[in-house]
């Protein structure tokens, strides 16, 4: 008998990622945008705008209360862990 040989991708560290947090007069970024995809793909919705202002902070802070974790609204390397893209948090 044969068997499969599946290759598990491993997903990048956490350090890698920015640390994203509210800020009303940057302009829109990637990194903010692709975060508000992932929000929206875990049910919390907001506008992929790329600009991290006051809904996209609550949708931050109803994510991480919903994990338990500190709701602080700032995307740090344990929050972007709990969204699913990255391995670990050191």
């Amino acid at each position: 008998m044969q068997t499969a040989n599946t290759t598990r991708m491993e997903l990048p560290s956490c350090r890698y990622f920015p640390v994203l947090q509210r800020n009303d007069a940057v302009t829109q970024n990637e990194d903010v945008r692709y975060l508000q995809r992932l929000l929206n793909a875990n049910g919390y919705s907001v506008n992929t705008d790329g600009g991290f202002g006051p809904k996209t902070q609550q949708a931050v802070i109803n994510f991480q209360n919903s994990k338990r974790i500190k709701a602080d609204g700032i995307i740090d390397p344990l929050t972007w862990k709990l969204l699913g893209v990255c391995s670990t948090v050191f």
